[in-house]
This record gives structure tokens, C-alpha cells and sequence, in this order.
């Protein structure tokens, strides 16, 4: 066996195995996570620790710097000896292929620059680069972006829609969590059939919520309880939605979503109504469904829907049901909002952007 050192778009770390007069040539890459001591950071450490093409070089946090990743983590004790490392350490921006970015959106901005001017290619999962527009940014989100020429540049991580561009971008842009779960709903429909109007009934466990504790996550405001918030048009991934579907399907169709907070640790349920121009058979539907997700890794076109089928993985279930009317098309959709929600799908970007099986990580 010969061991290669170099760098390269592809990796660092090169391993040639000679066997019978055959070489095989095997890439390694080195990660860094930015923010790691929040839920997004935990499940990102998980995922990529039983990945068998890249390593974790860091992982930030300015509160915990200095304390070992296990002393906060407990369950990645004898799996990952490192400490946590101040996000102003010069090491944050060496030595590495890719950083996934897991601050609140307006401080993500900066880490993403900095890392894309250092030829870093970056996962953010914030929502700093996920709207084109930035006026639309600065409306949702109550500050200018600074950085408005990397938005064009920046991929929307979705990549069910979007693999060939994750492909080559040097920032791809992780989606929201309510808006992956809509859209992976809403897309093959919207794609195939004339749709005047959707509305989300979408409730995310409270892991959702973070870390930190608040009042309004604490057990006896959670436990037995069904909390809507930021109900019609106030949530922060309406935008996020309807830019995407539009720039996906060519079709601008308004929608209300109602996210509500009930007493899970994981998990996203969506139901989804759709109004329709015209009515269509519900064969139809499923036909148009089955063609638009064929072949796509982590989409299960179920029988049965529930949250505890999804959680821990990265899969998204979809169920298109029979609404009773014919011009109104039902479909409900189910994903970890921590895993196809946010990490696990931010590994699936990291795997296409650098030439893995998409499904590396999560076997």
C-alpha cells in the first residue's frame, strides 16, 4: 500500500492499493465544523464519524473551547478524542477540504466568505445564502447581506433538484427544514399539474427548537401539547419556498404553512393540500410522483406514513392520499428535521460535491 499526500477540488488524502497489478485509488477529505456544540453539530460529528471517506479535522465552539467534544457529547466517548477549538483559531481555515457552517443566519455569512476565500468549499446550514434575492433577505431576516455577489454564486442544497450544480459549487446553501419537507411534497406535482395554491400543515419535533433552553421548549409547555407559531405567511422558509419552487418549476403559487411545535425529539410531518386548476385522477398523481423521484436515494414513495419510520435517517417518506375531491390533491410527507432536515442532508450535499456515494455515512 502507498500513501499519497496532496489537495486537490476532489480531496486530501490519497490511498493506492495495489493488488494483482490493479490500483485503486481512494479519496479521503478532512472536514471542519463551524458551531458544532448545537444539535445540527452533534448529529453532523455522528454521521460523519461513520463515514468512510472523510475525517473531522475540528469542530467549534466558542463556549466550549478547550473542553473535549465527549465531555459534551457523552456518546462520542472512544469515537472522537478532540477537544473543541475557538472559532477565531487560525486552524479553522487550514488544512481542510470543506467546513460545514452551523451558526444562526447574519453570523454564518462571514465564516462562509471567509472559508470561499480561502478556495474552502462550504455546506452552510444557516439561512444566509439560500435566498437569491437579497431584498428579500434583508426583508425575512431584518439585515442587509453582505455579501449579495456570493448569493448568485451560492447552490440551494436541494439535491433532488438540484445535483448536477451541487456538484461544481463551491458553496452550497443547505435547505430549511420545513421547506424540504413541503417541497418534497409539493415538487412533482407542482412540476406536472396546474397548481393554484398550497397549503402546509407542518409540525417539527422540538429539537427544532435548538439546544439552549426556553420557555417555550421546556417539557411542561411541550409535553402533551401542540404549539402553532409564526402561522400563514410569517415563517421564515416561505420565501425559501416559493423562490425555490418557482425557480425549479417556472410556476410562482402562493402558500400558507402552518408550523406547529409538538412533544417529540425528532421528526417533521407535513400535510399538504393542494388546489388544483383541474381535477386529476389519483393514479395519475401517483404515476406523476413515482417518475419524478425514480432513482432518487433517500425518497420512499410509502403505504404507510409515520414520523418514527424516518427518524434517525435521512429519508423523506411521501404518501399521496385521496382527498374526496379531485381538484384538491392531498400528499403528506415525513423527515428527521435534524438528519434530512438539516445534517443528513448537508452530508448527501457534501458526498455529491465531491464524487461519494450519496449514501456514505448513513449505512
Amino acid at each position: 500500500m502507498e500513501r499519497l499526500d496532496g489537495n486537490s477540488k476532489e480531496g486530501s488524502l490519497y490511498t493506492v492499493h495495489v493488488n494483482t497489478g490493479i490500483q485503486e485509488l481512494i479519496f479521503m477529505i478532512k472536514v471542519g465544523i463551524i458551531g458544532g456544540s448545537g444539535l445540527t453539530g452533534r448529529e453532523l460529528i455522528r454521521i460523519i464519524l461513520r463515514h468512510a471517506k472523510a475525517s473531522i479535522s475540528y469542530v467549534t465552539s466558542r463556549h466550549y473551547a478547550g473542553t473535549k467534544v465527549s465531555a459534551v457529547f457523552p456518546e462520542f466517548a472512544s469515537m472522537y478524542d478532540g477537544s473543541f477549538i475557538d472559532p477565531s483559531d487560525p486552524k479553522v481555515f487550514s488544512g481542510v477540504d470543506a467546513v460545514f457552517v452551523c451558526l444562526p443566519h447574519t453570523e454564518a455569512m462571514e465564516f462562509v466568505n471567509n472559508a470561499n476565500g480561502r478556495g474552502i468549499r462550504v455546506i452552510d446550514l444557516s439561512a444566509d445564502y439560500r435566498i437569491k434575492d437579497a431584498k428579500v433577505y434583508e426583508t425575512w431576516y431584518k439585515q442587509p447581506h453582505k455579501y449579495p455577489e456570493l448569493l448568485k454564486r451560492a447552490v440551494y442544497g436541494m439535491p433532488e433538484i438540484n445535483r448536477e450544480a451541487i456538484r461544481k459549487a463551491d458553496i452550497v446553501a443547505n435547505t430549511g427544514c420545513y421547506a424540504n419537507c413541503t417541497m418534497l411534497g409539493v415538487l412533482p406535482a407542482l412540476s406536472k399539474f396546474k397548481v393554484e395554491s398550497i397549503i402546509s400543515d407542518a409540525k417539527s419535533g422540538v429539537s427544532g427548537a435548538g439546544i439552549k433552553a426556553k420557555d417555550s421548549s421546556m417539557y411542561i409547555n411541550i409535553n402533551e401539547n401542540d404549539t402553532p407559531y409564526s402561522v400563514g405567511r410569517r415563517h421564515r422558509h416561505v420565501p425559501e419556498i416559493e423562490e425555490v419552487l418557482e425557480s425549479a418549476t417556472g410556476k410562482r403559487v402562493p402558500l400558507i404553512m402552518t408550523p406547529q411545535l409538538v412533544p417529540v425529539d425528532h421528526g417533521m410531518l407535513a400535510t399538504i393540500y393542494m388546489k388544483l386548476k383541474e381535477p386529476v385522477s389519483l393514479e395519475d398523481i401517483k404515476t406523476a410522483y413515482a417518475e419524478f423521484y425514480n432513482g432518487e436515494p433517500f425518497i420512499r414513495m410509502q403505504d404507510v406514513i409515520s414520523m418514527h419510520n424516518v427518524v434517525n435517517t435521512n429519508f423523506c417518506d411521501i404518501k399521496v392520499e385521496d382527498s374526496g375531491y379531485g381538484d384538491t390533491l392531498l400528499v403528506v410527507s415525513t423527515l428527521d428535521n435534524l438528519i434530512k432536515g438539516a445534517s443528513g442532508n448537508a452530508v448527501q450535499n457534501m458526498n455529491i460535491m465531491f464524487g461519494f456515494d450519496e449514501k456514505e455515512g448513513f449505512k
